[in-house]
């Protein structure tokens, strides 16, 4: 695994075909990249609380952050 692409607990980011991740970006816990997703430069994917999908043939443009919030009883899939 990269130093782009972190386990975190038990969780390790999962990577399908053809996935560039610049290596100033970070992939960090229960992610998943599908086929041909990109991440450019500057980018944090932390799916440390809860599962972060990014779908076939998507990219991430430079300098964003995603992160979700946890599961909770009034909201059981979190956001």
């Amino acid at each position: 695994m990269s130093d782009a692409v972190r386990s975190y607990l038990h969780y390790s980011p999962k990577l399908s075909q053809r996935v560039m991740i610049n290596p100033s970006s970070v992939v960090i816990g229960n992610v998943e990249l599908t086929n041909d997703v990109s991440i450019w430069p500057l980018v944090a994917i932390r799916g440390e609380v809860n599962a972060i999908k990014i779908s076939a043939r998507s990219n991430i443009q430079d300098g964003y952050v995603l992160h979700v919030t946890h599961r909770l009883k009034y909201n059981p899939e979190g956001y």
